[in-house]
């Protein structure tokens, strides 16, 4: 006996039900397949990059060792060098403190300079380097150009000027006004270490001592106490702040640069102390050439 078209029926459903399942199961195998993919390539960047901020790290602790005398004693101007750990090569920098603008310190004309070197005009300018010294200074008075906690009310913000001394450079992110291009720009010239007024051009960027020179008429003006001693000249462990930067980049290519803020103070006791350990985005940049050693 032939079967009904009922019959028929039944089984056209049961092969359209086989068939979506099918399709369903494809769908979902895809899916997980895409998942899979997706999670070794973070997998893979994220030790990638562990791997990049280790050898940074490392480029940063052979810096200081070479600080304290161990091995050669690097350029403390912010000249790049090359250094070889774990058969990878990291461009390592050190600059002495003296040589960077120190936010607690510096005066008016010294900020508005590194202020016109992030493309500040005039009344921004003005602007930037009175709400910076309102920040710092401890009274409530509102300077010319400058901004108090009724500013930052006024702006909306959820916080007022600090009244006291920038604790880092970051804070300098936090001032009235200051735009996270112009900060991208100036961080690299800042310090809150060095507890100078001026600036000492043996150890500075050549592009901030050419600003300050072109504002001032000479670059010496700058430099109260004459210069320090350089690397060259030192046979043994150097004393003072300095910055230290590193960048490396891993074998799958992630990039990692850390910049740290060390002591020396020379004693065999307690020879160093770091200061600042973070993460940055930029490089010291070369005051001569690039070295290798």
């Amino acid at each position: 006996m032939r079967p009904g078209p009922r019959r028929y029926r039944q089984r056209g459903m049961a092969l359209i039900i086989v068939l979506w399942l099918v399709v369903l199961l494809s769908v979902m195998a895809a899916g997980h397949a895409r998942n899979v993919h997706t999670d070794s390539l973070l997998s893979a960047r994220q030790i990638g990059l562990a791997e990049a901020r280790a050898l940074a790290d490392a480029g940063v602790r052979k810096a200081i060792l070479r600080l304290l005398g161990n091995g050669p004693v690097p350029p403390v101007d912010g000249t790049l060098f090359k250094v070889r750990l774990a058969g990878d090569t990291v461009s390592v920098g050190v600059r002495d403190s003296r040589g960077l603008v120190d936010l607690n310190a510096a005066g008016a004309d010294l900020l508005s300079v590194v202020m016109g070197l992030a493309g500040a005009d005039g009344e921004e300018q003005q602007k930037l380097v009175g709400a910076i010294m309102d920040w710092r200074d401890k009274d409530k008075l509102t300077r010319l150009h400058g901004a108090e906690d009724g500013d930052y009310r006024a702006a909306g913000l959820s916080w007022t000027a600090r009244d006291d001394s920038f604790s880092a450079v970051e804070e300098l992110r936090f001032v009235i006004g200051m735009r996270p291009e112009i900060y991208a720009s100036t961080a690299r010239y800042f310090t809150v270490h060095s507890g100078r007024s001026t600036l000492d051009p043996n150890f500075a960027p050549v592009g901030l001592v050419d600003a300050v020179g072109a504002a001032t008429g000479s670059a010496a003006k700058i430099n109260t106490g004459g210069a320090g001693p350089t690397a060259q000249q030192v046979t043994g462990p150097l004393r003072g702040t300095y910055h230290v930067y590193s960048t490396a980049t891993g074998r799958s290519g992630a990039t990692a640069s850390i910049e740290a803020v060390v002591r020396i103070s020379g004693r065999l006791e307690n020879p160093y102390l770091v200061l600042e350990w973070r993460e940055t985005s930029y490089e010291p940049g070369p005051k001569t050439e690039v070295r290798t050693g």
